[in-house]
């Protein structure tokens, strides 16, 4: 007799919620850390050769089984980053493995956690059980069961039915053994924490389905009536596949038309034979399951008895709450099926900046240019700000870990993240001038000094390149503001941040002094290139890859720009007038000897041991020219 209600919606549990699927949409509905539902769903295309496969017996069983795989990987992935599991340490090994191959951790963890899945599943339910039967073989005085029938059928007969014997004991005592194996490993796994609660969320999507199938309202109290067991449960589909595999191999020999000599090689054989055949018994179990949950009579229900007794291992009664996320899976399946327009959902969840920041940290090696990432994409002024209990959107994670690849492959993070912060202002960072440094802001607070000794001002700030020296000493005094580049591509970048900063500056185009014949200044600051021209090939890849050349070679010595600068000066500086120039290392004092007409003095950087960063000259007023 046929059942008069079957739903096509099957489903899975997954981690803290159930995924259902239909004909034609899936949908994965979890309760995330704050109690709230969160839904995401798909529509299903089905293709014409999908059409003709799914009429096809066994075939469309080989198609759906391979499918439920992929769909049940990927959907246990998904709900695993909104349950958030990947606040677990990786093993030393994993962290090894993305540091090695620079790739990204959490791949890393799922593709191990795939093998080891594999790995594990056929040795417990593959190797162990076949070993187990041949072992039994081994045993020393075994009766020959096959004697007493085949005494009169002759040597040749009696071979054949020898063979045929020991093949059907093989294959039943390597199928009990399979069955008490996933028996007992079900029984154990039940004892976690979490794969508790799975199998309660495994109980919700039955009791939900059924309750459907019933022709009830969709609601926790009508659903709690029903058992937890179904039909189409994926429980007795891996019972039934156990069952035709052994009497798969036990009608069809398959063992004795590959005849080998050894018996380690027989195992293995044997071993091989049923892994290849695997997607042939789904193929056959399926159209077995589809029989039985489509039929109610005494047949029927005596096959579905074990696989239904087994499902008391798999699921366990739910809370309301988890029947309330299995409803919200079947109702997105059932409406989206219902109006071709209704659109998608995907999940909106979030994470924590301490999550993100260890996962960048593996591949980045570098805590502070994660934390740096983090800062951007959220938003945070600062570390304190990063860590006041923010949380961190999909959208924000997926620019932090494109970041954090940029960063990976060499490019420095502040050209990654387009900005860069120097004396407490953000500038706009690209290619087209030098990354602000830590030591150039030496060179602007001695220029504030000399500028605030001064009334009403002016300043020239050659060399400009993004702007951060002539820019920061605008915003922090009441001078008036000149700035210079060679680059136009520099200057364009400088304007970009003088009027982001709303800092009023002139800027012209050209090299070195050349704009500004005529003009005389208050202070003059340089920061010119300084790199021997020799040694850009040994700096650190970040710097000779990524930054400009022009702004960084200095000629042979590195001291050609200061040379023009040097010797120019004077012409440009009003009595009493200072020059400040950042230097590079061991340059100060050869710096000193082009300023003969300077009281010259050297500013310390911050490093440890320090450096002489800045050269402050202030020109002698009995040399100064009428």
């Amino acid at each position: 007799m046929k059942k008069k209600c079957v739903s096509s919606i099957g489903g899975q549990a997954v981690l803290d919620g159930v995924m259902m699927r239909g004909r034609g949409a899936m949908a994965i509905a979890v309760r995330a850390a704050d109690g709230s539902i969160m839904v995401e769903s798909e529509r299903l295309k089905t293709t014409p050769a999908q059409k003709v496969i799914s009429k096809i017996p066994v075939v469309r069983g080989i198609v759906n089984f391979a499918k439920s795989l992929a769909v049940g990987m990927r959907t246990t992935t998904r709900s695993t980053e909104v349950f958030g599991m990947d606040d677990e340490e990786p093993t030393k090994f994993e962290k090894w493995l993305a540091k090695t191959f620079k790739i990204d951790i959490m791949d890393v963890v799922t593709f191990v956690g795939i093998v080891l899945g594999v790995i594990l599943s056929i040795g417990l339910f593959v190797i162990i059980p076949n070993l187990i039967a041949w072992g039994v073989f081994q045993i020393p005085g075994l009766p020959d069961i096959q004697s007493p029938f085949v005494k009169n059928i002759g040597a040749e007969g009696y071979s054949f039915w020898q063979n045929f014997g020991y093949n059907v004991l093989y294959n039943v005592i390597s199928g009990f053994m399979r069955v008490l194996i996933f028996v007992g490993y079900i029984a154990l796994i039940s004892k976690m924490k979490d794969i508790h609660r799975l199998f309660m969320y495994h109980g919700a999507e039955h009791k939900t389905i059924t309750c459907f199938e019933h022709g009830l309202e969709l609601n926790p109290k009508n659903a709690q009536q029903f058992t937890t067991a179904h039909d189409r449960c994926g429980t007795t589909f891996m019972f039934i596949v156990m069952i035709v595999s052994i009497l798969f191999f036990t009608v069809l020999p398959v063992d004795m038309l590959v005849p080998v000599q050894g018996a380690v090689l027989q195992v293995v054989v044997r071993v091989l034979i049923r892994l290849a055949l695997i997607p042939v018994v789904a193929g056959v179990s399926y159209e077995f399951l589809k029989w039985f949950a489509k039929y109610d009579n005494l047949f029927a229900r005596a096959c579905k008895k074990p696989g239904l007794l087994l499902q008391k291992l798999t699921t366990r009664e739910p809370e309301d709450d988890m029947i309330e996320v299995a409803i919200a899976a079947f109702n997105e399946v059932m409406e989206l099926e219902a109006d071709p327009a209704r659109p998608t959902r995907k999940f909106e969840f979030f994470t924590t900046p301490e999550r993100i920041v260890k996962k960048m940290e593996l591949t980045l090696e570098s805590k502070e240019e994660a934390e740096l990432i983090a800062m951007f994409v959220s938003g945070a002024k600062n570390r304190t700000e990063l860590y006041d209990g923010r949380r961190i959107t999909k959208d924000q994670q997926d620019r932090a870990y494109a970041y954090a690849d940029r960063c990976r492959k060499g490019m420095p993070i502040q050209y990654v993240l387009g900005t860069a912060c120097f004396y407490g202002y953000d500038f706009v960072c690209d290619q087209r001038a030098l990354i602000p440094r830590q030591d150039t802001e030496r060179l602007v607070e001695e220029a504030i000094k000399e500028i605030k000794a001064r009334e009403n001002a002016e300043v020239l700030d050659i060399c400009t390149g993004s702007g951060i020296v002539a820019i920061t000493v605008k915003k922090e005094t009441n001078a008036t503001v000149t700035a210079s580049d060679i680059s136009s591509d520099a200057l364009q970048l400088a304007g970009i941040n003088a009027s982001r900063l709303n800092a009023d500056i002139t800027f012209k185009q050209g090299s070195f002094f050349t704009p500004h014949r005529g003009k005389k200044f208050d202070v003059i600051t340089a920061n010119p290139p300084y790199i021997p021209g020799g040694q850009i090939a040994e700096l650190d890849k970040k710097v000779k890859d990524y930054e400009p050349r022009l702004a960084l070679d200095g000629g042979p010595d590195g001291l050609d720009a200061y040379r023009d600068v040097c010797a120019q000066a004077k012409d440009y500086l009003k009595e009493g007038g200072v020059l400040l120039l950042e230097v590079g290392v061991g340059q100060a004092e050869k710096v000193a000897e082009m300023l003969p007409e300077y009281d010259v003095r050297f500013v310390f950087d911050y490093n440890d041991p320090p450096i002489k960063r800045v050269v402050v000259a202030k020109l002698k007023t009995d040399n100064k020219e009428e």
